[in-house]
């Protein structure tokens, strides 16, 4: 599968893992999004605070089920910041 990551940056993903945000104290806040890459390495983003956890949720699973039906996506517009 390709994701385009930035304007000129496309990469193979082997898998993508859509997870709740905690920070160890089990409370929820926010949603984080890691790519596998075919390389091995991995790639990490938690969705903007300003995004509302169950809409960063549903825009992230949204996301995914586009790349497994498509084989390709565009994260460009994806409101995230890299871990």
């Amino acid at each position: 599968m390709r994701v385009l990551f930035s304007e000129g940056v496309v990469k193979e993903v082997e898998s993508v893992e859509v997870k709740p945000l905690d920070f160890g104290d089990g409370k929820i806040s926010g949603t984080q999004i890691d790519f596998s890459l075919v390389s091995g390495d991995q790639i990490k983003y938690i969705y903007s605070q300003n995004v509302p956890i169950e809409e960063s949720g549903a825009r992230a699973i949204d996301f995914v089920r586009k790349l497994y039906a498509d084989g390709m996506a565009d994260f460009t517009h994806e409101p995230v910041e890299m871990l």
